[in-house]
């Protein structure tokens, strides 16, 4: 991630608080059928009871099923409720999530139909709505102007986002499929806003935390106030020498992205490229803009009255501003970059002009 967002405090993270409430209460309690006044905090009785559908009837049939469960089934399943819903294994490799496979098949679907059902028929009634908010309206607070300083996505860089209080919003995307991990579909600290590019052409079905031979990796955690876009570089390495002409240089040789985060390497930035396809996409608007860019700096570099180190400091201030407001704000940067670190790079600026 370029930058992280800053967590905010809002009622829609009780109506998950509200659900991990009754699952535990169905642990603890183990009952052979469902009773209300052991299971559901009396703040969140009448929204149950306003919901026969999608939330009562399958409470029931789940508070059932639990029951007969094998003991060491039962612990697993108590165990996917704490682990799926740490946020530590972000960073730490030792922890397993526990999926719905993993889940005695019993029980496992009618789980599977619960959590999705939330996400998807959330809210399920208009009381509901009322109070605990809406998804909107937490996209309104979370990307608000005096929140978050980004107009766009903050997984890529590349795209804008729709703007705080617009007619429309983001998609949020479950780190965590909603499809595959129980107890997650609807915790807020675990969803999180991004372009469509990334959500549904780039990430789709892929783990954020296994890699695909399965096996444990870290990566980030969008609210991890460490993530910031001053600590980041992204760079060009050319991987052979060159003597061609600077105006296409990117598409005459054999170059790749570095990634840097206070100047050393992350294994968070491996999954980050693995699950978004950052190099990738990086280098194809790279050597897309290649073009327009040049001729840009040529333009302003016809009509500097500044030294050279003025007019290179006054630029990439420019460009460093426009990274979190302007789409491609990015790849500019890190064309920009690249082309002022060329040994010469005045003389070979002077010698173009003079042509």
């Amino acid at each position: 991630m370029l930058n992280s967002f800053k967590e905010i405090d809002h009622p829609i993270n009780t109506f998950h608080d509200h659900i991990v409430h009754i699952f535990k209460n169905i642990f603890y309690y183990d009952l052979p059928f469902y009773v209300e006044q052991n299971l559901v905090h009396r703040d969140f009785r009448t929204f149950i009871n306003s919901s026969k559908t999608r939330l009562l009837k399958p409470l029931k049939e789940i508070v059932i099923l639990y029951h007969q469960l094998p003991y060491f089934e039962k612990i697993k399943l108590q165990e996917a409720l704490e682990i799926n819903n740490k946020l530590s294994i972000f960073d730490d490799c030792t922890i397993d999530l526990i999926s719905f496979k993993d889940i005695h098949s019993s029980i496992s679907e009618k789980l599977k139909i619960f959590f999705e059902s939330l996400w998807s028929d959330y809210p399920q009634n208009q009381g509901i709505e009322n109070h605990f908010g809406t998804v909107k309206d937490h996209y309104n607070r979370l990307t608000h102007e005096d929140n978050f300083e980004f107009l766009v996505c903050p997984f890529c860089g590349i795209d804008s986002f729709e703007p705080s209080e617009g007619l429309y919003r983001e998609e949020y995307d479950h780190l965590l499929a909603k499809a595959s991990y129980p107890f997650i579909s609807v915790n807020f600290k675990l969803l999180f806003p991004c372009c469509k590019k990334c959500n549904q052409q780039e990430k789709k079905t892929k783990e954020i935390l296994y890699k695909e031979d399965k096996t444990r990796r870290i990566a980030f955690y969008p609210y991890d106030p460490n993530i910031k876009l001053d600590l980041l570089s992204i760079d060009i390495s050319l991987n052979q020498d060159y003597n061609s002409n600077l105006k296409t240089l990117l598409k005459s040789i054999d170059w790749e992205i570095k990634i840097l985060r206070n100047g050393v390497e992350d294994l968070r930035d491996e999954s980050w490229d693995e699950v978004y396809g950052i190099k990738r996409r990086f280098s194809d608007r790279l050597k897309a803009l290649e073009n327009h860019c040049f001729s840009e700096l040529i333009s302003e570099f016809k009509i500097n009255d500044k030294s050279f180190v003025q007019f290179e400091a006054n630029f990439k201030k420019r460009l460093k501003y426009q990274i979190p407001i302007l789409g491609m704000g990015i790849i500019r940067f890190i064309y920009f970059n690249f082309i002022f670190s060329i040994p010469d790079i005045e003389e070979k600026l002077q010698q173009i002009t003079a042509q």
